[in-house]
């Protein structure tokens, strides 16, 4: 399938908060988030958008995999959801995640499988624009989802969050094709499609596959109505008929009406499939060697090598270092530096273990590597090396 591809464009956001930055038009900044790529789409035929934020860690010319979000309903689901897992992600909660939203043009037609049944007074007109949603998976997995892997290092892990129609349509996903995505997060979904058509669906397949595997997060916000009764046919569904290797929650947020229910369901369901994530407290006490047991049981459960995060080791390192156990602090942080050779962040910390071991010299020319880096990289953390080298210079030209 060949892909027609048009320049990316660059996705700001303008700063204008009071207190942010002080008034006039000369004083206000641009935050990059990401980009946007137009895909040209045979199974559709027209051009799409695809709006990409990288994880803050991402470096070209790194080896690291990360894990993929698609969102659809990108142009009102994009900043929340990215948000969300960058908070969660700069945590150590979850992993950095490649978020990738996508824009509607027919949104009706792409969101909902075709309505099989009577017609409904007054859904006529939904009904006739609808049932797409068959070729608009496709899309995603033939056309979307090759593009994204073709530009970026992504790794075998990636999930699916819709709201409303779009949870509709993550049910649908998961019903035609469950190995499509390793998790599935359905936000307040418009089971009363077709009368209930696409729980019963959902049913028939549970029952013809008793190996069912994989992760599914549902809510649904204070709605009643048809929305409630198909939506709690669906949670009786999953669990009584759910196999042991399908991972799923299906809740009520009570207190979120339909147009808020989307934010906290991401939090929640980003904690509730990575909850193997995070490593417990203890093993800060077993070291480096409780770190890789850790991540290698974490790569075993979500199916794609995951390497002890830098910013795990780094962690390591303080603490070694705060207990005065300086050479060993040091070790941790060289071997930061050897994993992770193009970080500014890592040369910063072990400019701070060379510091604390009086080897001014060697802290220098390490806090010298953390801004040059952290140039390349424009590093929101790059006045505080600068800040840790003018030190280093000071403190040597004093002996």
């Amino acid at each position: 399938m060949k892909h027609r591809v048009v320049a990316p464009r660059i996705l700001p956001v303008l700063i204008v908060l009071a207190g942010l930055c002080s008034t006039g038009p000369a004083s206000a900044e641009q935050i990059t988030i990401g980009k946007t790529t137009t895909v040209r789409s045979e199974i559709l035929d027209e051009d799409r958008t695809l709006m990409i934020s990288l994880p803050a860690g991402y470096r070209d010319e790194g080896s690291e995999r990360y894990p993929v979000l698609w969102v659809l309903d990108g142009e009102t689901r994009f900043l929340h959801t990215l948000g969300t897992v960058r908070s969660l992600a700069s945590s150590g909660h979850i992993p950095p995640m490649i978020v990738v939203g996508i824009t509607n043009t027919q949104r009706t037609r792409d969101l909902t499988p075709p309505w099989r049944g009577e017609p409904e007074e007054g859904r006529e007109q939904m009904i006739e624009t609808g049932g797409g949603a068959d070729k608009f998976l496709r899309f995603l997995l033939e056309e979307a989802r090759p593009q994204v892997r073709q530009s970026y290092r992504t790794a075998p892990f990636e999930a699916l969050v819709g709201h409303s129609f779009g949870g509709l349509f993550a049910v649908h996903a998961i019903t035609e094709n469950p190995a499509a995505y390793q998790a599935f997060i359905a936000v307040s979904p418009s089971l009363w499609w077709d009368g209930g058509r696409p729980v019963k669906e959902f049913a028939e397949m549970i029952e013809t596959r008793p190996d069912l595997a994989g992760r599914l997060y549902a809510t649904l916000g204070d709605e009643g109505g048809d929305m409630l009764t198909q939506f709690k046919r669906f949670e009786e569904i999953l669990r009584h008929r759910a196999p042991p290797s399908l991972a799923w929650t299906a809740r009520v947020l009570e207190g979120e009406d339909h147009g808020s229910v989307p934010l906290p369901t991401v939090y929640y369901a980003m904690r509730t499939i990575f909850d193997r994530w995070p490593p417990p407290t203890f093993l800060a006490d077993e070291g480096l060697d409780g770190l890789e047991r850790h991540f290698a049981a974490v790569s075993e459960h979500y199916g794609y090598p995951v390497p002890v995060p830098e910013n795990r080791v780094n962690l390591l390192g303080y603490r070694l270092l705060g207990e005065e156990k300086v050479d060993e602090a040091i070790a941790i942080f060289e071997k930061n530096t050897r994993d992770h050779p193009a970080s500014s962040n890592v040369w910063d910390s072990l400019g701070d273990g060379l510091k604390a071991a009086g080897r001014l010299t060697e802290a220098r020319d390490s806090y010298a590597k953390a801004v040059q880096l952290g140039k390349q990289e424009n590093s929101p953390n790059l006045g505080v090396y600068e800040q840790n080298l003018a030190a280093a210079k000071e403190s040597l030209a004093k002996r």
